[in-house]
């Protein structure tokens, strides 16, 4: 049994923009990913600070919370953070479900 969907209600004037921005969050995991094993935390802090920015804008408030975790925890170099926040950013977005009304 999988885990609970999260569903967005989300404007249907954004329904082509929501796909590309799910998409740039998945390049950014996967960016902070590859950064985690090169102790590249300028890189981390900068996907953080744009997802922290950008999140509600799409209605992914999680997202916003979650890239500022990202961000505050790269300042830090505080490796094991990162990796937490960078999991359940990976499981929300897995969980995300978009309705557009």
């Amino acid at each position: 049994m999988g885990e609970q969907k999260i569903v967005i209600h989300a404007d249907p004037d954004l329904a082509d923009d929501i796909p590309w921005y799910m998409g740039q969050v998945k390049e950014y995991t996967q960016a902070i990913r590859k950064a985690i094993g090169d102790n590249d935390f300028e890189t981390i802090e900068d996907a953080g600070h744009r997802m922290k920015g950008s999140g509600q804008a799409f209605g992914f408030d999680a997202v916003s919370e979650m890239g500022k975790s990202l961000e505050e925890a790269a300042k830090e170099k505080d490796l094991g953070e990162i990796g937490k926040e960078l999991k359940e950013l990976v499981r929300y977005m897995e969980r995300v479900e978009v309705v557009y009304e």
